[in-house]
């Protein structure tokens, strides 16, 4: 590295380097940082999707600054060769996207997954039944707790305190789920 003439005996003994003030890009780092944010955004939809990690699929984006939409545009290529995007097609609206699902928004531009999850209903509504089973089982249970009044005058306040919590919580869970079983007509 230094043609066998080190300028110093150890490299401990050397400066620490200093930044050099011209290799500084400004405008390349923050247009760097929008297209790590793109394919980040796209990533994360896809983890929230629970979409096959090998499955192809197509994005839409909208970006209002034609400065962002054009940078986009010239690096398509590397938000389509991100392996855990696994981007199929990238496609360009017109105006916002804030009446579909399955979007991400940031300041600069929405990301929308073009994916229909295709569900077995019959498992979902299998699955679903067996999720509503625990939730009445511990329902069931919390409210035999708490009108025990030896459980009561014996527990810490704490421990009741949060098992009303869970109550109130496994109750939530239960008009969710009991939405989702007539959404998918399971009865």
């Amino acid at each position: 590295m230094y043609d066998a003439n080190p300028p110093l005996k150890s490299l401990a003994l050397a400066p620490y380097p200093q930044a050099d003030e011209k290799q500084i890009d400004l405008r390349a780092e923050t247009e760097m940082a929008i297209l790590q944010d793109v394919i980040a955004s796209v990533r994360n939809l896809r983890a929230e999707l629970k979409v096959e990690p090998r499955l192809k699929t197509p994005i839409e984006i909208f970006a209002a600054e034609a400065e962002v939409r054009a940078l986009i545009e010239q690096n398509q290529g590397a938000v389509r060769n991100d392996r855990q995007a696994n981007v199929e097609e990238l496609t360009f609206a017109e105006k916002p996207l804030a009446q579909v699902g399955n979007v991400r928004h940031t300041a600069r531009f929405d990301v929308r997954l073009v994916y229909e999850q295709k569900i077995d209903v019959a498992a979902e509504c299998e699955r679903l039944k067996k999720e509503m089973e625990k939730i009445e089982k511990g329902i069931a249970s919390g409210q035999r707790q708490l009108g025990n009044e030896q459980f009561l005058a014996k527990a810490p306040p704490q421990v009741v305190e949060n098992l009303k919590k869970q109550q109130q919580e496994l109750a939530v869970l239960h008009q969710k789920t009991h939405s989702k079983l007539n959404e998918l007509g399971c009865g």
